[in-house]
């Protein structure tokens, strides 16, 4: 089976358990955590970028899965709560914390119910979340603390590049940019890469850092 077949068939995975994941999202990505119980992913290398010289704070990973990012921050030093929909994953995430001696605040709550607080992390990360991650911007934006960054990384739908196509639930062109306008743009950049969905293989995927800045308002 050449590359491109291999791209095409995770693609259409993906596509179908986001797919599901909207006619019953709990059940639906606690069978996908559930067949992948046992199995390490690696944390994301955009995020482990965006943290290099920042002082350890308090962290929020949304939609944090098997906890990979949440469970690689909290090694890092950093004060992590992570959330996501499925039951499974967040009991995978807290398992793996206790094996490896780690703190990590691991709860099942819905990613447009949770409460975000008020200028209350100095780090929020969302992966591979798509739409309810700008949906929630206004909310994400209140949560950050003067001075704290926010990172995304995602599929991208518009990009047509090296003969792939753009995910059809990923970002739009500057989507990510207009959604949080009010910070302050530390990285962006749309490209061809290794897709954490893909299991690392290449798609077209948007990356997106920006600060909250201590004057914001005034």
């Amino acid at each position: 089976m050449d590359r491109f077949a291999i791209v095409v068939i995770a693609l259409c995975l993906t596509t179908l358990v986001h797919a599901e994941a909207q006619q019953n999202p709990r059940e639906a990505w606690n069978d996908l955590y559930s067949n992948r119980s046992g199995r390490e992913f690696p944390h994301n290398t955009f995020l482990a970028d965006a943290i290099k010289g920042r002082t350890p704070g308090r962290a929020l990973d949304i939609g944090m899965g098997e906890g990979r990012n949440a469970l690689f921050l909290a090694a890092q030093g950093w004060e992590v709560t992570g959330f996501d929909i499925s039951d499974v994953g967040v009991k995978l995430a807290r398992e793996a914390a206790q094996k490896r001696g780690l703190k990590l605040d691991a709860v099942v709550d819905d990613v447009d119910r949770f409460d975000y607080g008020r200028q209350r992390w100095d780090l929020v990360v969302g992966m591979y979340m798509h739409a309810m991650i700008t949906r929630n911007a206004d909310k994400i934006i209140e949560s950050v603390k003067p001075g704290g960054i926010v990172v995304v990384e995602g599929f991208h739908r518009d990009l047509n590049r090296r003969g792939l196509l753009g995910h059809e639930l990923g970002y739009r062109s500057n989507e990510l940019l207009r959604a949080f306008d009010r910070l302050r743009v530390r990285h962006y950049e749309d490209t061809i890469g290794p897709a954490d969905w893909r299991s690392g293989q290449p798609a077209p995927i948007v990356r997106f850092s920006g600060v909250r800045e201590p004057a914001e308002g005034r």
